[in-house]
């Protein structure tokens, strides 16, 4: 694993605040947002636990922490709602995957109930 991910040509790592110029500029340009570094690491974070709740290990990795409750107290409480969400969207497209096969003709149904089938309709 490299020690350091931003250098310059001849291996030498990036001073800290040409790494916040670099950070700034090239944010701003194709985002329209001005981020610090440390805003661009938590972008970093919500992005990966946007695509993929509970990811911590993943999120611990990439920030550089070395113990993963370091990243667990820092984005387990937005996670929560991340993947309460995520649950959510789940359910809708099941439903709604449930609500297309029953309006499909031909479609198959589930079993009726044991005690429905073949009885006919009391007066």
């Amino acid at each position: 694993m490299p020690e350091r991910v931003f250098v310059n040509p001849n291996g030498t790592p990036k001073l800290p605040q040409t790494l916040s110029k670099l950070i700034w500029r090239v944010v701003r340009k194709h985002a329209g947002v001005e981020l610090s570094p440390h805003q661009f690491r938590h972008l970093a974070a919500k992005i990966i636990l946007d695509d993929s709740p509970g990811a911590f290990e993943l999120v611990k990795q990439l920030l550089g922490h070395q113990n993963l409750k370091t990243t667990t107290n820092a984005y387990a409480g937005i996670d929560t709602r991340r993947a309460s969400r995520h649950h959510s969207h789940l359910l809708e497209k099941m439903f709604e995957a449930q609500a297309s096969s029953l309006r499909r003709p031909g479609a198959k149904r589930g079993p009726m109930p044991k005690n429905s089938k073949n009885k006919k309709p009391r007066d």
